[in-house]
Order: structure tokens, then sequence, then C-alpha cells
């Protein structure tokens, strides 16, 4: 492959260093998303899928290929090239690059990152993606909704979230009545009475075939099965990991994973979760609780609950 003579965004013209205009707007491009929390990859897959040039007739982006161009100084009008960027904004993306470097020092053991049922984001529905960042000093965590058509922000710290689904799984804990169990339609299926029907009448013939007697009857089994209503199964044993459960102080990731199968964030950063059965769980609740809740609070409800 032919190498450039020049920088991604420049070009020579009457033997000077110019400004390519559409390289350049592509450059912008790059820099503003790689701020806007996208990932080296999801910029160079972006590029690849709309078929931008890196060169004439050459695609082949990549995450090394974008890292040397945010790095590059020469943008910032280092040396004979005219500036693209600004020295604030190279800055902010080198700092960007050095906290993202940093990443291996995280404690991975941290309860925050074995949370593996999805973050949905209020605007689309879709998964979200925690993000950290260093240079935010109020709150360096935030979730950014996967969708790329979307891309909605909340910020939100990984202690405040984690706290935020502790008092949820409390109001559970202590409110078992929460859980709704849905009544089973004892009903059978059209289809599974005239199985059984057809079963009866078999019988009440002199001479049939067992062995196709056999499989009738093995298929209307499975047709009753497929007509139980699982709802009410999960419910009640939703409420038998609540009875077993005492009031928590801090997260407990083991009970999270046996009661939760999503969690919902609001664009204010308020928290609700979604039961195993189905069920939302917010802070305006029936049930609700201020977020002082805590464990011996917990307790002393449900004393109360066992002596009414």
């Amino acid at each position: 492959m032919k190498k450039r003579n020049v920088p991604f965004g420049y070009q020579y013209q009457n033997g000077l260093i110019t400004t390519h205009p559409q390289e350049a707007a592509v450059l912008n491009r790059i820099f503003s998303e790689y701020q806007n929390g996208y990932s080296l990859l999801e910029i160079a897959n972006r590029l690849n899928d709309e078929n931008i040039e890196y060169q004439t007739g050459v695609t082949g982006w990549n995450k090394s290929r974008i890292m040397r161009l945010i790095e590059d100084e020469r943008y910032t009008g280092k040396g004979d090239f005219p500036a693209t960027i600004d020295k604030e904004t190279h800055r902010t993306m080198i700092d960007m690059k050095a906290q993202k470097n940093t990443q291996h020092s995280t404690d991975r053991n941290h309860e925050i990152f074995h949370i593996d049922v999805p973050i949905v984001c209020p605007t689309c529905g879709g998964e979200m993606v925690r993000r950290h960042d260093s240079r935010f000093k109020k709150c360096q965590q935030r979730w950014i909704c996967s969708n790329v058509d979307c891309r909605t922000i909340i910020h939100k710290a990984d202690s405040d979230l984690l706290d935020d689904i502790t008092v949820l799984l409390n109001r559970a804990i202590v409110n078992p009545g929460l859980v709704q169990i849905s009544l089973v339609d004892k009903s059978m299926s059209v289809q599974t009475l005239k199985a059984e029907n057809e079963i009866a009448r078999t019988f009440d013939t002199l001479d049939y075939d067992k062995t196709a007697l056999r499989k009738k009857m093995l298929k209307c089994v499975s047709m009753k099965y497929a007509d139980i209503d699982s709802a009410p199964y999960i419910a009640h044993r939703l409420k038998a990991t609540l009875a077993d459960a005492e009031p928590l102080s801090t997260f407990s990731l083991a009970l999270f994973k046996r009661m939760v199968q999503a969690v919902h964030l609001g664009k204010d950063g308020a928290v609700s979760i979604k039961l195993i059965n189905d069920q939302m769980v917010g802070k305006d609740d029936e049930y609700a609780t201020n977020s002082n809740y805590s464990a011996k609070s917990s307790a002393e409800d449900t004393r109360e609950n066992q002596h009414s």
C-alpha cells in the first residue's frame, strides 16, 4: 500500500501543506466521537461501514490508526501544519487516553463489574454501557446507550447505583406482598382437549394400535406441559427467596442475581429494577421508602409485620 506523504487531513498545494477539506471533516468527526465516549473500535467500524477512505482507494480503519490520529500533535499547528484542532481539545483527548490506559488497575472484583443484567436506556430501551472518566470530579462514572442512533448519557456513580438498587431490594424483602402472583389458568387449550378426547375414544375401541396410542399419549402430555403457565411458579420462587433473605445493609450481588433480570435508569438517574417475575419496582411504588432506608429500620418493619 502506498504511504501517505502528509498526515491524514492535509494535502500539498503549490508546494505548501494545506488542510484537506473532506479529510479534515472526517478528522473532526473522529475527535468529536472520541470525546463523546465512542471507543476506538466503534469509530473505526463506523468509518469502515460508511466506506470512508483513509487515502485514495483504501479504507482499512482500525484502533491503532485512530489512536495515531488522536495522539498526533501536528493537528494543533505544530511545525508547518495548519491547526485543525486547538491545543485544549488535543490535551483533553490525551488525558482521556491516559485514563483509559490505567483501567488495568481497576478492581475487576468490584460488584459493579459483575452485574450481568441489562441496564436499560430510558430513551430508546436499548442496553447501556458503563464508562469511567476521571476528568469528571463530581461523578466519574456514566452510562451511555449502545444504540448509535440514541447515545443517551446518564451520569450515575457506581456507589449511588448500588445503593439505590439495595434500597429497592430491601423494599421487596420487608414487603413480600409486593410480589404479585397471577392466577393460574387451569383450562387446557383446544388442541389439548381434542388430543385427550381422541385418546379416550381409542380406549373405547376393542382393537387399537398400542404403539400409535403410546405416541398420542406422549404428545398429549407434551401439550399439557406447554399449557402450564410458568409465571406463578416464578413468582412463588421469588417469594421464597424473599422469605429467606435478611434486610441488607450493603449491596448483595448474590441476592441481586436471584431476584433481578434488568435495571432501568431514568433520565434523572432514578433507578428501578425489573424482578424475575417481570414486575417493576421503583422509588415511586406503593411500598416506597426514602433514600435513608437502613437495615435497622428494615428489621424493625419486619418484626412489626410478624407481630401484627
